[in-house]
C-alpha cells in the first residue's frame, strides 16, 4: 500500500470528508492541504540560510499560500499529521478537522461511557480532544463515568462550554447488596444529583469496604441522579427481578441496564458480556415492551479516542499492576453506523432496529436534562473536618489552628527572639484569617502528617510556602522564614486574595452597657452592640461613621473579613 492510499485509509477511519486531485486532498469545512509522501525522505527539516532549522517543504510555500494551499500533510511514523504553513512549524495530528460524513443512522446519540485519564493507568486521551472529537462528529453532548474519582469533571465542564457541548456527569461504582457485589454507574441530572454523587464518591472511595458503596447509601443518595446497572449484570438482574423495587422507587420509576457491544481478545469475556445481555432480555423484553421499568442504553466503555490508541490502555494497565486486564482494540468512540453494525452483528432477527434506537434516545434521555455543574463565579476553600478526638480537644477548627501555633511556637521559635518571631506569626494570621485560608492550613498539616505516619516521603517545602512562618510552625514546612529572610508577601498578598486596603468595622472587646442595639446578620443571628458603638456603613455611594442607634435598614456595614470568617461566627 501506497502512503497515498495509506491516507486514504486513515481519512476514511477518522471521519474525514476529503476529495483527492493528485496531490492535494481538499478536506470539507477545512481547506486544501498539498499531500507530501516521506516514503524517499529521511527528514522534516532544513537548514534555512541562517543556519536554522525550518520545515523541508517539496513545494515552494509562498506559491502554495498564492494558490490557497495552507496546509502540508504528511506521515511520521505511525500517524498522519498536518502543519499550517502560514504560522511557525507545528504538528497537528490530522484527526478531529472539518464536516464528519453524515452517518447512515440519523437519530441522536450521546457517548456516555468516557473513561477519562484521570481514572489513572486506564483511561487516557486530553479531554479537550474527547471534546473535539464530539464536535466533529457534530453531536451535542459528552458524558464521563470514570471508576472511582471524579477528578476530570471540572475539566470537562470547561471543555464542553468552550465547545458548545453539553457536558454530563457520570460516576462508576460497585455496589454491595447483601452478598453480592453489583457493578453500576450513576449520572447527575440536577444539582441535587451533584450533590449526592460527590457524597457517593465519598461513600465509595473515604468510607467504603474495598471502595465499595452499600445498597441502603446509593439509595439514600439518588435524589437527582440517573442509575445504569452495568453491563456484566444482567445474569443477576435477572435473578433478582423481583427485588429491583428499592431501586426503581429510589430512582424515580426508572432504571437502566448498560449495553456494550464491544468486542474483546478472550473469548471467556465475549462470552459472560453475551450471556449477560441475554439474560438481560430474555426476562425483561416481551414484544418491543421493557419489563419492571428497566430500560436498556448504549453505553460503550471507552478507554481511548480511536482504534489506532487501543494499545494505550494495554501498556497503562502494565504499568500498573503488570499486565493488561480485559483486552480490547474496540473501546473506541465510535458513530451511530458503527454501533449500528456491531449491534446488527450480535443481535438476532427477533430483535428489530426499533430496540437498536430505543437504547440510542435512552441516552438521550439521560443527557438532555442534565444540567448539573460547578459553580465557577466564586472561589471555595474546603472546610477541614475535625474528627471526634479533635471535636473533643479544641473544640473547632480555629482554635485548633490557633493551638497548633503555639505548640509549634514553643518547639522551633529560637530563646531570646520570642518578640520579633511574634510579631511576624500574629501579621501572618490576620492575614490567613481575613482571606479566609485557616481551613486550608489545616488541611495542608493534616495531608502532611498522614503522609509522614504512613511512611510516605515529603519535602522540605517548596516556592512561595517557604517565606510562611504559620507552614513552619505547623510542620508543614521545615523552613524557618526568618532565620533565611523570607518573605510572608509572595505567599499571600491581601490584595491578591480580593482584599483591598480600607477602613472597616471591627469589633471590639465585650463591655457592659445600659443600652444597646439589637443587629441580625446574614447568618441568621442576632447580636447586641452598645448604642454608642460605632459602624461604617455604606449607604448609596458614600460611606460615613454612624453609631448603632444611627444605623437605618437600607444601611450596609462594612465589617471587618477576619471578624466575618471568624468572630461573627463564634459568638
Amino acid at each position: 500500500m501506497t502512503e497515498l492510499e495509506e491516507l486514504e485509509q486513515w481519512l476514511q477511519n477518522h471521519h474525514i470528508q476529503y476529495t483527492i486531485k493528485r496531490d492535494i486532498v481538499d478536506i470539507k469545512g477545512f481547506g486544501l492541504a498539498m499531500f507530501q509522501p516521506m516514503e524517499k525522505r529521511d527528514h522534516l527539516f532544513k537548514l534555512s540560510p541562517e543556519g536554522a532549522p525550518i520545515f523541508d517543504c517539496a513545494e515552494v510555500i509562498d506559491f502554495l499560500i498564492e494558490d490557497q494551499v495552507y496546509y502540508v500533510i504528511f506521515k511520521f511514523g505511525d500517524c498522519f499529521y498536518y502543519t499550517d504553513i502560514r504560522k511557525d512549524f507545528k504538528m497537528e495530528v490530522l484527526k478531529y478537522i472539518g464536516q464528519c460524513p453524515k452517518t447512515k443512522i440519523n437519530i441522536e446519540y450521546a457517548n456516555l461511557g468516557v473513561h477519562t485519564p484521570f481514572e489513572l493507568l486506564n483511561g487516557s486521551g486530553a479531554i479537550s480532544d474527547w471534546v473535539q472529537k464530539t464536535k466533529a462528529m457534530g453531536l451535542k453532548y459528552l458524558g464521563i463515568c470514570d471508576r472511582e474519582t471524579m477528578a476530570g469533571t471540572l475539566q470537562l465542564q470547561k471543555d464542553c462550554k468552550a465547545a458548545g457541548i453539553q457536558h454530563i456527569f457520570g460516576y462508576s461504582l460497585t455496589v454491595r447488596d447483601d452478598e453480592d457485589m453489583v457493578d453500576a454507574k450513576v449520572y447527575s441530572q440536577t444539582q441535587k444529583g451533584f450533590e449526592n454523587m460527590l457524597r457517593i464518591q465519598k461513600c465509595c472511595v473515604v468510607d467504603g469496604e474495598d471502595n465499595t458503596i452499600s445498597k441502603n447509601d446509593l439509595l439514600k443518595y439518588a435524589g437527582g441522579n440517573v442509575l445504569v446497572f452495568s453491563k456484566n449484570t444482567g445474569n443477576w438482574l435477572s435473578e433478582h427481578s423481583e427485588e429491583l423495587g428499592d431501586y426503581i422507587k429510589a430512582y424515580d420509576g426508572w432504571i437502566f441496564f448498560q449495553v456494550d457491544l464491544s468486542e474483546y481478545k478472550a473469548d471467556r469475556i465475549d462470552q459472560a458480556l453475551l450471556f449477560s445481555i441475554k439474560a438481560y432480555f430474555d426476562k425483561f423484553y416481551r414484544d418491543g415492551e421493557y419489563l419492571h421499568n428497566i430500560r436498556p442504553v448504549l453505553i460503550q466503555d471507552c478507554y481511548y479516542i480511536d482504534y489506532d490508541d487501543w494499545k494505550n490502555k494495554v501498556v497503562l494497565n502494565k504499568i500498573d499492576i503488570g499486565t493488561a486486564h480485559n483486552v480490547s482494540d474496540q473501546q473506541y468512540y465510535k458513530n451511530t453506523d458503527e454501533l449500528y453494525a456491531e449491534f446488527r452483528k450480535l443481535f438476532s432477527d427477533k430483535y428489530g432496529d426499533e430496540v437498536f434506537e430505543d437504547m440510542l434516545l435512552s441516552t438521550i434521555d439521560i443527557a438532555c436534562d442534565a444540567c448539573a455543574a460547578y459553580d465557577l463565579s466564586s472561589n471555595y476553600m474546603p472546610e477541614y473536618m475535625l474528627t471526634q478526638e479533635e471535636k473533643e480537644k479544641y473544640g473547632n477548627a480555629h482554635n485548633m489552628f490557633l493551638e497548633l501555633l503555639e505548640d509549634g511556637f514553643k518547639k522551633l521559635v529560637p530563646k531570646g527572639q520570642e518578640k520579633r518571631y511574634r510579631e511576624r506569626l500574629e501579621y501572618e494570621v490576620n492575614i490567613l484569617e481575613e482571606t479566609n485560608n485557616v481551613d486550608y492550613c489545616l488541611i495542608q498539616y493534616d495531608t502532611i502528617n498522614w503522609a509522614r505516619e504512613h511512611g510516605i516521603m515529603t519535602g522540605a517545602g517548596r516556592g512561595s510556602a517557604g517565606g510562611c512562618l504559620v507552614l513552619y510552625l505547623l510542620g508543614i514546612t521545615l523552613i524557618d522564614p526568618i532565620k533565611f529572610d523570607l518573605i510572608f508577601e509572595r505567599f499571600l498578598l491581601p490584595e491578591r486574595a480580593g482584599l483591598a486596603p480600607g477602613d472597616t468595622t471591627v469589633i471590639g472587646e465585650d463591655i457592659n452597657a445600659q443600652h444597646f442595639i439589637e443587629i441580625t446578620m446574614d447568618n441568621g443571628k442576632t447580636y447586641k452592640f452598645a448604642e454608642r458603638a460605632e459602624f461604617l456603613i455604606k449607604n448609596g455611594d458614600s460611606t460615613k461613621i454612624v453609631q448603632a442607634r444611627e444605623l437605618k435598614p437600607e444601611d450596609e456595614i462594612i465589617w471587618d473579613n477576619r471578624d466575618v470568617n471568624f468572630t461573627l461566627n463564634e459568638i
